[in-house]
């Protein structure tokens, strides 16, 4: 007995030995600034993901392809309209499809960059949902199509969401004057945030985004409103939003890039507000006519993994002179 607890009394100060020095972890490698080009074109009209982590565009696709975005995540099933075409919607109520042939009494309404889909041109087309289906209020909404990339009208549509199941969205649409009509289902992608949908044609389904924990920002034409006239004036821009349900954001313009660091990070007020970062990190200058990067505007990006960067626009001209080709200086902190 007394030869076991000496045995069990060196064990435990030899165990105690290997522990008591812990080896020390190497700090995270975060690697040198980088720059990169994103090819907007000088009519922007490209829709450019970005990854930083892999530092590089995800996917592009020409800004006018797609009408409808259909939600792909958490409980609800909201539509969303192309703010790059500068689209517009009506929400005709309970009216029979066939017979709605004019605008006549037609509130229409622009989507904003905020997060309260509710309010937003088409908002909540279904009554109820439960156990993955949903049923359709039947509302019928005229649809302003907006413009293509070369600034031509792409008419005016009347859709209808007939429902949500078997993982598909159901809908209904046609040209505004047509008395007959054509269906299609959307597939609902959960790795994905949104599905698009082309109204063209027969209509055509369309994974643009790259899936949503593949990318952090979106350079694209979007809707802003200017405060007039005790009202909001709507207008098109060119900025970036960000990933809203993977990425979160911050600005800052009272530190030189160089001197942010991951120290400072708790300073910040981060947010996922679509276009906290936005549009003006840019400016037009009237003497020269020309737009002008503001490397002043910095940015910091929290990633789905939770890694921080900052990152600025340091150039918006290619060396050809063209503008649409934003040079941005990024670093992970």
């Amino acid at each position: 007995m007394k030869k076991i607890i000496i045995y069990i009394a060196f064990l435990a100060i030899g165990l105690t030995s290997c522990f008591e020095d812990e080896i020390p972890v190497s700090p995270y490698p975060r690697g040198d600034e980088q720059i990169a080009t994103v090819d907007l074109t000088s009519k922007y009209i490209y829709q450019v993901y970005f990854n930083f982590e892999k530092g590089q565009a995800m996917k592009s696709n020409l800004y006018d392809v797609w009408d409808l975005a259909f939600q792909c995540y958490g409980d609800d099933f909201y539509v969303l309209l192309n703010g790059a075409k500068f689209m517009e919607a009506a929400d005709m109520g309970t009216v029979d499809f066939a017979s709605l042939t004019s605008q006549e009494n037609a509130a229409f309404k622009y989507d904003s960059t905020n997060l309260v889909f509710e309010d937003f041109a088409i908002g909540k087309w279904w009554s109820e949902s439960s156990e993955g289906m949903a049923i359709s209020k039947n509302h019928v909404y005229i649809v302003n199509r907006g413009r293509d990339t070369d600034n031509r009208r792409q008419g005016i549509y009347k859709v209808q969401f007939l429902g949500f199941e078997d993982g598909h969205y159901n809908v209904r649409f046609a040209e505004l004057k047509s008395t007959t009509y054509k269906e299609i289902k959307v597939p609902r992608k959960e790795n994905f945030n949104f599905i698009m949908l082309s109204l063209s044609g027969d209509g055509e389904v369309l994974e643009l985004e790259p899936a949503k924990d593949d990318w952090d920002i979106v350079y694209t034409k979007y809707i802003a409103f200017l405060p007039f006239e005790g009202g909001l004036l709507p207008y098109s821009v060119t900025g970036i939003l960000i990933n809203h349900t993977q990425t979160e954001a911050a600005r800052d313009s009272g530190n030189v890039f160089k001197d942010i660091s991951f120290e400072m990070i708790d300073d910040y007020k981060f947010s996922n507000q679509p276009d906290i970062i936005g549009h003006e990190w840019k400016w037009f200058d009237l003497e020269s006519e020309t737009y002008l990067a503001r490397p002043d505007k910095n940015f910091l990006i929290r990633d789905g993994k939770g890694f921080y960067w900052k990152f600025h626009i340091i150039e918006y001209y290619n060396q050809m002179g063209e503008r649409g080709y934003p040079q941005m200086e990024f670093k992970k902190l």
